[in-house]
């Protein structure tokens, strides 16, 4: 008996042939990403229960300090000035960008952190006994945000910038009437 074989047979076969290979090393990763995926999320639940990631604006107004643009300002509106409209327009971006900087701070913990170690602090804060743990880390931690958020807080300064470039809104009709004698 002579068979035949087409080429869509043969492409079927070379196909299910390069499929399986892909299939089981796919399934090899998925409890290595189930892991990752769990340490993320506790990592994450460490970060915004402890408000780990608050200085935001802060490390916003350190970058701005360095920058042209706020010397421009500086130049434009005097010292005082320029630091009061910088922070009030850091910390009014702030918070558009706080969701993504804790993600980042979280993905920073979970690549120093075990699961148990995670757990400890999530559940015990500065009490467990991997808080000294926690400390030690913290320069690598912060390098690793450097390194992660530098993207992140050019655009967040961009949109400060861009605030304090806005003409302070006109008072509404019922405030000025408040006003007059």
């Amino acid at each position: 008996m002579i068979t035949r074989t087409t080429p869509s047979l043969v492409r079927r076969r070379l196909l299910s042939a390069l499929a399986l290979p892909a299939v089981a090393a796919t399934a090899s990763l998925l409890p290595r990403f189930a892991h990752a995926a769990k340490l993320q999320d506790m990592a994450l639940a460490l970060v915004e229960k402890y408000k780990l990631g608050h200085s935001l604006p802060q490390v916003g107004l350190q970058i701005a300090a360095k920058s042209p643009e706020y010397q421009a300002l500086i130049d434009k509106m005097g010292q005082q000035q320029a630091g009061q409209a910088m922070i009030a327009a850091t910390r009014a971006v702030a918070a558009d960008y706080q969701k993504r900087w804790d993600t980042q701070l979280a993905a920073a913990y979970a690549q120093n952190f075990n699961e148990a170690q995670l757990k400890s602090l999530l559940d015990q804060g500065p009490q467990s006994p991997h808080a000294q743990l926690m400390q030690s880390k913290q320069a690598d931690i912060n390098r690793m945000m450097q390194q992660s958020s530098s993207s992140l807080l050019r655009e967040m300064m961009a949109k400060a910038y861009a605030n304090t470039q806005q003409p302070a809104p006109a008072p509404s009709p019922a405030a000025a009437k408040k006003q007059k004698p």
